[in-house]
């Protein structure tokens, strides 16, 4: 899943796939990092996939291994145990099909040679905020980059205004507008520069 997904799309489609990995068995923190030292992981891994506090993933979605693509309004396109029995659920060619659906390439402008805006979040998912790192390899007249919830409803505003070239660290509290913070969910950072557009999705955990 690492080369195949992960990493695939974060070259292909920078900001637009979001990859988790969900513990079913609870588990302690101890062993789920003992399982990303063995296998390398770089995609969050989440405690607690099976418990009300986790989302309770495996009443959601089932039990034992299994591949679920959400698209940015958290609908299920795609959903392996529906169709593949455990233990055959991991078939790459549907997953990616179902993923490729739903991404985009960039629209307008294309960046300036010799480098590309590249916009992340770390940590993601986050408890109390997180960095949101965005790079440009040209100056945008005019940014906007704000956090939305899937509905596209406006949460909180990070930056209104020019930006210069380079990279630009910008911080979310995880709280909306009125500084409230928000639910557990998924959101949308999106960043508007000029005529391009780039959207990451940001986890919040409680």
């Amino acid at each position: 899943m690492e080369q195949d997904i992960a990493q695939y799309y974060a070259g292909r489609n920078p900001g637009q796939v979001q990859v988790l990995g969900v513990d079913l068995w609870n588990g302690s923190a101890a062993q789920l990092g003992n399982f990303k030292g063995v296998t390398g992981a770089t995609y969050p891994l989440l405690l607690n996939g099976a418990s009300p506090t986790g989302g309770n993933v495996e009443a959601l979605y089932g039990t034992y291994d299994n591949y679920i693509v959400l698209n940015r309004q958290g609908v299920v396109r795609y959903h392996a145990a529906l169709v593949w029995p455990h233990g055959d659920r991991y078939h790459l060619d549907e997953i990616r099909g179902s993923v490729d659906s739903l991404v985009t390439s960039d629209v307008g402008v294309p960046p300036a040679p010799g480098g590309q805006i590249s916009l992340s979040a770390i940590p993601n998912p986050a408890r109390d905020g997180t960095r949101v790192e965005l790079s440009l390899p040209a100056s945008a007249g005019e940014a906007d980059v704000s956090v939305l919830d899937l509905a596209g409803r406006l949460r909180a505003t990070l930056h209104r205004g020019p930006l210069a070239a380079g990279r630009h660290v910008l911080r979310w509290d995880a709280r909306d507008a009125g500084g409230a913070p928000v639910a557990a969910g998924i959101y949308l950072v999106q960043a508007r520069l000029d005529r391009v557009t780039r959207v990451l999705r940001v986890a919040v955990i409680r």
